[in-house]
């Protein structure tokens, strides 16, 4: 699998802030912020998949998707690599001139897992009886919580450089730090692949599909607020 290589960027404002004339905050106050992100392979996936049947006989739809369903399960029975969760289960009539002429029955299937590898060959397996309506891709929260601890010490050592150059660049002898806060944020995900894109693959075949996961940009901000002190 292929390897994302890491950047880090540095973004930052220096604001002034005014202070307010019955002496509420103390003088020279400076508000800024400084912000770090990389980009992350991601590194989980979900799978929606759906089985769907049509009948005269609604009894039929139901033993229909009760059947693939089942032959669903019976394949993923094993996989702990894979997480499962029954989704949405609907029936519903068709009507022709305002009179029900056949019965309508979907059941999705939502599979999940850190093996992106093993979940694709599933799909192929699955795509037999199934359909796949989307799969999304994300930074596992291990993953995102090594990320951002890393990134929470760059930023708030970026911080510390920053106000040390804005006590210079004002010509004061030190700073008092006024308040700091730590925000994480990001994780973009790829639009998901939607049930048309996965339509090309025909459903009497079963090669695994080709996924290309993708990156999440991890971004952790840091706004603060220091006092310049002078002679």
């Amino acid at each position: 699998m292929k390897r994302i290589i890491a950047c880090v960027v540095y973004a930052l404002t220096v604001i002034p802030l005014t202070v307010a004339a019955d002496n509420e905050f103390p003088e020279d106050q400076v508000s800024f912020q400084v912000e770090a992100d990389r980009e992350v392979e991601n590194d989980r996936a979900v799978a929606v998949l759906a089985v769907t049947a049509e009948n005269r006989d609604p009894s039929q739809v139901a033993t229909q998707i009760n059947t693939s369903m089942g032959w669903a399960l019976s394949q993923l029975s094993g996989q702990s690599a894979i997480s499962t969760r029954s989704g949405t289960y609907q029936t519903f009539p068709v009507y022709d001139d305002s009179k029900i002429v056949r019965w309508r029955g979907r059941q999705e299937l939502q599979l999940e897992s850190a093996d992106i590898e093993a979940l694709s060959r599933m799909i192929g397996t699955l795509q037999e009886r199934l359909q796949v309506k989307s799969m999304q891709f994300s930074v596992s929260p291990e993953k995102r919580r090594e990320v951002e601890a890393g990134l929470i010490e760059e930023a708030l050592k970026a911080f510390g450089q920053r106000a040390q150059l804005i006590r210079k660049a004002l010509d004061a002898e030190s700073y008092n730090l006024m308040d700091v806060s730590v925000n994480t944020g990001g994780g973009y995900r790829p639009p998901p692949m939607r049930a048309e894109v996965m339509a090309s693959v025909a459903r009497d075949s079963v090669p695994a599909p080709v996924i290309d996961q993708g990156t999440s940009r991890i971004t952790v901000q840091v706004n603060g607020r220091i006092q310049l002190l002078r002679d």
